[in-house]
Parts: C-alpha cells; structure tokens; sequence
C-alpha cells in the first residue's frame, strides 16, 4: 500500500529561518560596534557573511518549498516499510522495529525534550489559554531495536472538528481522515500478517 502524506522536517524551517537570524544580529554588530561603509575590512566580512547567509537561505527556501509541495510517500509491503522524504529514503524491515507509536501534537509547540519540565507545562497551559486556534499535525514514531527513534508528521485537518462530533457520536474516528493514521493502521495489519506468518514456520 502506498500512502502519500504532508511531511514536514523542522530541519529545513530552521534552515530558512537562521539565515535570517544570523544576517540580523551580523548587522547591528556591525553598527553597535562604530563601524560604517567607509571601514573596508569590516565591511568586507559584513558583506561575506549576507553572502553566505543569502546563498544558504536560497538553498534551503528551495528545499522547504519542494517538501510543502511533494510531502513524502510511505510504502508498505509484506515485509518492510519505505519512507521517503525529500531528504532521504528510509527502509525499516518489520524485524528492525520494536515499536510504533501514533499521536497528535500542536504546531509550534511540541517538544519531547521539554514536556516534563515544569515550565514549559506552565507556558503550554497559557498558549492553550490564549489560542483559540491551534494547527495539529499527526506524528508517527517508529522504536527501533537499535534504540533509535524515526518520527514522521503529517497534517490533521479536520481532526480537531471530527474530535468535538466524537463526543455525540462515540462510533466516529477522529482520524480516519489523516493519510499518516491510515498508513499507520496499514502497517499494524502488515505487522499481525506477517508475525503470524512467521510463527507458522
């Protein structure tokens, strides 16, 4: 089964973002040090780094802009599972992993790394709070017997309405409109498949 979903790797949003940054804070240094257009070396080194900052913000504008625009294709065979991103393939034979996990994050907002912290639970509940309106994406995490850890997201729209209509109709998924649940449900039935298969052996 092949299933084609919105992926979005943060790596290359940071990409078209710190360029930015580090061009910012390279000019007001520039300034708040005294210099001006008439001091060449400074102004050399000033104008190398929008250089390079301008020739890695084209590079990965183009990268970004061709993920939002092609996603990433997940395959499902009897065996394994191909994932494919604009930024590389990826195969996982069923043998290579432990565990899988499905669940739904807000945009802008999740990070595995801080949820236990005290403060980041404390600025959640304020975002909550004060956002009425909050773009939740679906992300897959696949535990490997390696011990690491692949995740890929793709876009839950509609799954917040669908969760409100669950409430007078208990029967309804949530979900069963995201591309990445489907595919999840997908590799579950592949998973059972093929383990029973193996113990007929």
């Amino acid at each position: 089964m092949k299933f084609k979903i919105h992926h979005r790797t943060k790596a290359l949003y940071l990409g078209v973002v710190i360029p930015w940054i580090v061009s910012i804070c390279a000019f007001l240094l520039f300034i708040f040090l005294g210099f001006n257009i008439h001091d060449t070396l400074p102004t050399k080194i000033l104008i190398g780094i929008l250089a390079l900052c301008a020739a890695v913000e084209i590079f990965f504008l183009i990268l970004y802009t061709a993920e939002r625009i092609s996603g990433a294709t997940i395959i499902i065979e009897n065996d394994h599972i191909d994932i494919r991103t604009i930024m590389r393939f990826r195969r996982f034979y069923f043998d290579m992993i432990a565990d899988t996990k499905y669940t739904h994050y807000d945009e802008g907002t999740d990070s595995s790394s801080r949820r236990s912290h005290r403060k980041y639970r404390y600025s959640q509940q304020w975002y909550n709070n004060n956002h009425s309106h909050t773009t939740v994406r679906a992300k897959l995490i696949f535990y490997l017997t390696t011990d690491k850890v692949f995740i890929i997201n793709d876009d839950a729209t509609g799954y917040v309405k669908k969760q409100k209509k669950w409430i007078t109709d208990p029967h309804l998924d949530p979900d069963e409109d995201v591309k990445l649940y489907q595919a999840y449900k997908c590799l579950c039935s592949a998973f059972r498949h093929y383990y029973n298969s193996q113990q007929q052996l």
